[in-house]
Order: C-alpha cells, then sequence, then structure tokens
C-alpha cells in the first residue's frame, strides 16, 4: 500500500512540475511579445522582428495547449 501511496504522490508531483513549466515558459513568452510591440528594447537586436513574434506566439500557443492538456490530466487524476 505505502508504494502506491509514494507512486500516486510522485505521478502528482511529476504533474505539477510539468505544469508549472508550461506555465513559466508562457508567461516568459508572453512578457517577451509585449516588449517587441510595445517597447523599444531588443529591437535593435533582432532584425526580422516578425520572425520573432511569429516564434513567440508559436510558444504561446502550444504552451497554453499543454497546460489545457495538463489541467484536464490533473483534474482526471484526481477524481
Amino acid at each position: 500500500m505505502k508504494m502506491i501511496l509514494k507512486g500516486k504522490k510522485m505521478k502528482k508531483q511529476l504533474l505539477q512540475a510539468t505544469l508549472l513549466h508550461f506555465k513559466a515558459v508562457k508567461a516568459r513568452a508572453e512578457a517577451n511579445f509585449e516588449v517587441y510591440l510595445f517597447g523599444s528594447v531588443g529591437v535593435g537586436e533582432h532584425p526580422d522582428l516578425v520572425e520573432e513574434v511569429v516564434k513567440l506566439t508559436k510558444i504561446i500557443t502550444e504552451a497554453d495547449e499543454s497546460i489545457k492538456y495538463l489541467e484536464k490530466v490533473i483534474k482526471e487524476e484526481n477524481k
């Protein structure tokens, strides 16, 4: 019984850590996205701003989908 509980705890920790990872990835990309759109900092470093915004958009949407999926899995695990 103790092994099962330990396994469940580990599974929960892994899911939570993965969820936090994708939330951090999304937050970072959103912050950079805001800088590119509304600030002049970093503009000189990237001559192709459209490409940078496209990359950030993909990162944000992929992280968002991962977050939704993990939240669904966590919800199912807690039933």
